[in-house]
């Protein structure tokens, strides 16, 4: 197999397992919530998804395993919505955003 194409696959592994995590975390979520779900939009559900992938990229898989998404509060699930769309509107997360996030998610 050529280096070019175990660099692709690499990345592919990378990118499932990066969604798998998120889709998990964010179900955890949303089933913490039950029918109260509803007052989050759909921008709000595809931020939430987005930043979760940003924190997952950004902090070592044991960090990752260790958060309890399901108790996270209203209050923490819009904090979170709140600094991605700052990063959004930067272009990128900064570090002091991911650590914010981090702190909320601890």
């Amino acid at each position: 197999m050529s280096r070019s194409t175990e660099e692709d696959l690499g990345r592919r592994r990378f990118q499932i397992e990066k969604e798998k995590a998120v889709e998990d975390a964010y179900e955890k979520i949303r089933r913490s919530f039950g029918q109260e779900w509803q007052v989050f939009s759909a921008e709000d559900c595809a931020v939430l998804r987005d930043v979760l992938g940003e924190i997952w990229i950004s902090v070592d898989r044991h960090r990752w395993k260790n958060y309890c998404f399901s108790t996270l509060s209203h209050k923490e699930i819009l904090s979170l919505i709140a600094i991605a769309k700052e990063g959004l509107c930067q272009k990128c997360m900064t570090k002091d955003a991911l650590t914010r996030l981090d702190e909320i998610l601890e």
